[in-house]
C-alpha cells in the first residue's frame, strides 16, 4: 500500500503540470482578453494607454511562456493560486467560499446515487428471478437506460418546468437563493438540505441508473457461478445467497465504481449548478470562463484534476482492501519488482 501511494503521488505531479499547460494554452486561445470583459462598454471612453496599464497590471503584455511562469511562481508555488482578475481577491479565498456548497451537492448526490442505485439493481435482479416480475424488471431496465443516456442539464430543465407547474412541489425550493458557503448551525443545515434536494436528485440520476445497470449485470453474472448452485443445493434461501454471497463478491467492482463517480459528479455539477443557480464551484467555473478570469480557471482545473487523481487512488486502494484476488496480484507484482 505505501508503495502504491508513493508511486501515484509521484505520477500526479507531471500529470498536473501537463494539465496546467494544456489548460493555459486553451485559455489564451479564447477570443478577447480579461481587460475587454472587465471594462465592458466603458472601453470606448478609455484611452489606449489606460487599457495598456491594466494589461500590464495583469501581466497580459508578456508572452505566453512568461505569463505561465509568472502564474506558476507567484501563485501556485506560494500556495495562493494567484489573484482573481474580476475583483482582485485571492483565488484560494473565493474557492474556499464556494467549495462547501459543491461538497454538499456532490455528497448528497453520491449518497442518493449509491443507496437508490444499489436497491434499484438488486430489485431488477429479484424481479427477473421471479415468475411474475419480468415485465416490471424490463420496464425498470428501460427507465435506467433512458436516464443513463439523457443529458443531466436537459433533465434539470424538464424538472424545473414540471415542478413549476405542479402543486405537489409548491413547498420545494426550485432554485438556490442562499449565499455561497455552507451553514454550520443545525437549523440552517436542514434548510440547505431542503434547497439541495432537487439539484442533487437530478445530478444523481445518471449515476444512479449506471449503478443500477452495473449491479444488475454483476449480480446476474455471479448468480451463474457454480458456488451459487452449490449453496442453493445445500438448502440456503435465494435471498440469503444473494445478500450474503453474491452481493459480497460483487462489492469490489462496485466500490471501484464509487471512487470513479466523484469526478463524474463534479463534472456534471458544472451544468447542474448553472441550471439551478447553485453557488458552487461549477457555477464559478462557468462565470470565470465567460469573464476570462485566467487564474480562477486554471486553479479550478488543477483542483478538478487533483480530485480525479485522488479519487482514482482511493478507488484502487479500496478495491485492493476488498478484493483478495486483486490484492494477491498486486503483492505478487511488488515482490517480482523487488526480486
Amino acid at each position: 500500500m505505501p508503495e502504491l501511494l508513493l508511486r501515484r503521488c509521484l505520477q500526479a505531479v507531471p500529470l498536473l503540470v501537463i494539465l496546467s499547460i494544456i489548460t493555459f494554452a486553451a485559455v489564451l486561445s479564447l477570443p478577447g482578453d480579461p481587460v475587454d470583459v472587465l471594462v465592458g462598454n466603458a472601453q470606448k471612453d478609455m484611452a489606449p494607454d489606460e487599457l495598456q496599464v491594466l494589461r500590464q497590471e495583469f501581466g497580459l503584455d508578456k508572452s505566453a511562456v512568461e505569463q505561465y511562469v509568472l502564474w506558476l511562481s507567484n501563485g501556485v508555488l506560494k500556495g495562493n493560486l494567484g489573484r482573481s482578475y474580476k475583483d482582485g481577491r485571492p483565488v484560494a479565498a473565493i474557492i474556499q467560499e464556494r467549495l462547501p456548497s459543491t461538497i454538499g451537492l456532490v455528497a448528497t448526490s453520491l449518497l442518493l446515487a449509491f443507496s437508490l442505485g444499489l436497491f434499484w439493481g438488486l430489485a431488477m435482479v429479484a424481479l427477473k428471478q421471479s415468475a411474475f416480475g419480468k415485465w416490471v424488471e424490463a420496464a425498470l431496465f428501460v427507465v435506467a437506460l433512458v436516464l443513463y443516456s439523457a443529458p443531466g442539464f436537459w433533465i434539470g430543465f424538464m424538472a424545473l418546468t414540471m415542478a413549476g407547474t405542479m402543486s405537489v412541489f409548491g413547498e420545494v425550493p426550485l432554485l438556490a437563493v442562499h449565499a455561497a458557503g455552507f451553514p454550520i448551525n443545525p437549523a440552517a443545515i436542514f434548510s440547505s438540505l431542503w434547497y439541495v434536494l432537487l439539484p442533487a436528485t437530478i445530478l444523481s440520476l445518471r449515476r444512479m441508473a449506471k449503478i443500477a445497470l452495473f449491479v444488475r449485470t454483476a449480480t446476474i453474472n455471479e448468480l451463474a457461478e457454480e458456488y451459487v448452485t452449490t449453496a442453493l443445493a445445500k438448502g440456503l434461501s435465494r435471498v440469503r445467497v444473494l445478500t450474503s454471497h453474491v452481493l459480497r463478491n460483487s462489492l469490489a467492482p462496485i466500490i471501484n465504481l464509487a471512487g470513479l463517480s466523484l469526478p463524474s459528479l463534479l463534472g456534471g455539477s458544472v451544468l447542474i449548478e448553472t441550471v439551478f443557480a447553485w453557488p458552487g464551484m461549477g457555477r464559478l467555473a462557468v462565470e470565470s470562463t465567460f469573464g476570462r478570469d485566467y487564474p480562477m480557471i486554471l486553479a479550478l482545473v488543477l483542483m478538478y484534476g487533483a480530485l480525479v487523481i485522488f479519487s482514482n487512488l482511493v478507488a484502487d486502494m479500496l478495491e485492493l482492501m476488498t478484493d483478495p484476488r486483486r490484492r494477491d496480484a498486486y503483492l505478487a507484482e511488488v515482490e517480482g519488482a523487488q526480486a
